[in-house]
């Protein structure tokens, strides 16, 4: 997702940069323990890995999701990828060898591995590059992946092993979209044969397969025993040490941290009410990860009064407490946040979004609204406007504690002021469409991106749900951050765009939260890529 030098430290030599998104990734292996037998055995020998997510992917279709629920899941543990980039900031061939660039960096043709096969046998090709992309440009999959990949208008297969990517103008981002998650490579023939029932059984050229799913519960890959590693950043270069690798659901973290404490769960993401309980454990190893890419924020719908007004929200920017946020919610493990772009990103600007940024000010909160014409004229304790009172919904995703938190403080913070708020919660797969309707007032979101192009994905008109209005003057910067490729001059243009992101008070930017791994002391080489993917065929148990 990105494509930046290493920075931050650990408190482990562990390389980890954690993805959540959209926040949100609980990775975390439970299981039996280290050689104990899971359902077929017989046929495949070896420990069991069992990984704790906090809520169950919608679907494994990477065409058809973005969800940091599913990019858990699917990573680098099915899928594999053209390109990866290194810990250097240096870009390697995966899938591919070897790639050109045009002279009017138009076009980038790639020669692709040969050999390399799918788990149903059929062969990796340029064909499947092809298919893939295809899926993504098809309005009927209403892929979200289409957000990502820029100026691209077409993906030609030039033979069974080069495959062409055309591009409408230069686009900055497309070494760093290359290495999500999303853009992994599924079998034509399985998604041909499973059809809208594909992202229940996917089947990719990765290290395991999808042996089980039950729905709520775990998602249980055994090992794929043909598999080559080619990647020079992962240690074990042939099939996976670990016979089996389970995601196991366990949404509380009460309960999670009982079954790490069991050996029922291997590793799992802390939340920072438990950290202390393992940090000084010797049973544990724990890793922080400081420099967050994922950044929490209020989301207004532009087109629904009072909401269209940038006075009122620039009030309720005011009105947030984000150091009361950061330490009811994060326990004080998390960056509070006013840029529109995260914290950990190459172009994150601090000075810009201390200038032009809402810091806690309650008393400028309650000026603005009475500017924008919002007065307590019966002493309730809500502002009204022609008659009508300042009551809203805040839509928000389930399964965090760490989100529930914020918007109670969140929903204090808006009453200090006048203004009250009913908080709604549900999973993902319903919180994010709800957003392309209507009917809704302001929403909690989170998003984990690797590149400052997040800010034209989410900004640029109309865009990420259709809603905002044309603008000219951002709109042009926002094209310009996609298509400058020079480091200097793009971080510049990441600058303004933040600059008038924020004077249009487009959303407010809350927290960028840190991560916080236990994983038991006998697990080895236990690690992520540079994008803060598990390298999964690494790890193993010490007897």
């Amino acid at each position: 997702m990105m494509l930046f030098p290493r920075r931050g430290n650990m408190k482990t030599r562990k390389v980890v940069r954690l993805v959540s998104i959209l926040g949100m990734l609980s990775l975390l292996l439970s299981a039996c323990g280290p050689g104990a037998p899971g359902p077929g055995a017989a046929d495949v020998q070896g420990d069991r890995f069992v990984f704790r997510i906090q809520e169950d992917p919608e679907t494994l279709d990477n065409v058809r999701t973005t969800s940091g629920a599913a990019e858990a899941v699917m990573a680098n543990t099915f899928l594999e990828r053209l390109i990866y980039i290194d810990t250097e900031n240096v870009i390697h061939g995966w899938l591919a060898e070897s790639w050109i660039v045009s002279p009017d960096q138009k076009e980038v043709t790639f020669k692709l591995r040969q050999g390399i096969k799918f788990t149903d046998g059929t062969d990796f090709n340029a064909d499947a590059v092809k298919f893939h992309f295809d899926r993504i440009f098809d309005k009927r999959n209403a892929s979200p992946s289409l957000a990502y990949v820029g100026s691209l208008t077409d993906v030609v297969a030039v033979d069974p092993y080069t495959v062409k990517m055309v591009f409408e103008s230069p686009y900055a981002g497309l070494w760093n979209v290359l290495n999500y998650g999303y853009f992994g490579f599924n079998s034509p023939t399985a998604v041909q044969k499973w059809g809208d029932e594909y992202g229940r059984h996917p089947v990719g050229t990765g290290p395991f397969m999808l042996e089980e799913w039950i729905p709520g519960s775990r998602l249980t890959f055994v090992r794929n025993p043909i598999f080559k590693q080619v990647r020079e950043d992962a240690l074990n270069p042939g099939p996976a040490k670990l016979a089996r690798l389970v995601f196991q659901v366990v949404q509380e973290d009460g309960t999670a941290m009982a079954a790490l404490e069991t050996g029922e769960l291997n590793a799992g993401v802390l939340n920072p009410d438990t950290l202390a309980q393992v940090e000084n454990d010797p049973k544990f190893t724990v890793v922080i990860n400081r420099n967050s890419t994922h950044l929490q924020y209020l989301e207004y719908n532009y087109e629904r009064p009072p909401f269209n007004d940038p006075v009122f929200r620039e009030a309720i920017g005011y009105a947030i407490d984000r150091e009361s946020i950061v330490k009811s919610s994060r326990g004080g493990y998390s960056s509070v946040a006013y840029s529109p772009l995260a914290v950990g990103l190459i172009g994150y600007d601090e000075s810009v979004a201390l200038q032009y940024g809402t810091l806690y000010n309650p008393q400028k909160a309650k000026d603005l609204l009475a500017q924008a014409g919002w007065k307590d004229t019966d002493g309730d304790g809500v502002v009204e406007k022609d008659g009508a009172p300042a009551e809203f919904e805040l839509r928000t995703y389930s399964g965090y504690t760490y989100v529930t938190r914020s918007i109670e403080v969140i929903q204090r913070n808006l009453k200090d002021v006048g203004i009250d708020v009913k908080i709604t919660q549900s999973d993902w797969g319903a919180f994010y469409p709800s957003l392309l309707k209507k009917d809704w007032d302001i929403a909690m979101i989170g998003w984990n991106w690797g590149d400052a192009n997040v800010l034209k994905v989410l900004f640029r008109s109309p865009g990420h749900r259709g809603q905002i209005p044309p603008d000219p003057e951002l709109d042009a910067v926002l094209d310009s951050l996609e298509t400058t490729m020079d480091p200097v001059a793009r971080n510049q243009i990441a600058s303004q765009a933040q600059k008038l992101i924020l004077e249009r008070f487009l959303v407010t930017p809350i927290q960028c939260s840190w991560t916080m791994f236990a994983i038991q002391s006998t697990v080895m080489d236990f690690h992520y890529d540079h994008y803060g993917y598990l390298l999964p065929g690494d790890i193993w148990f010490q007897k």
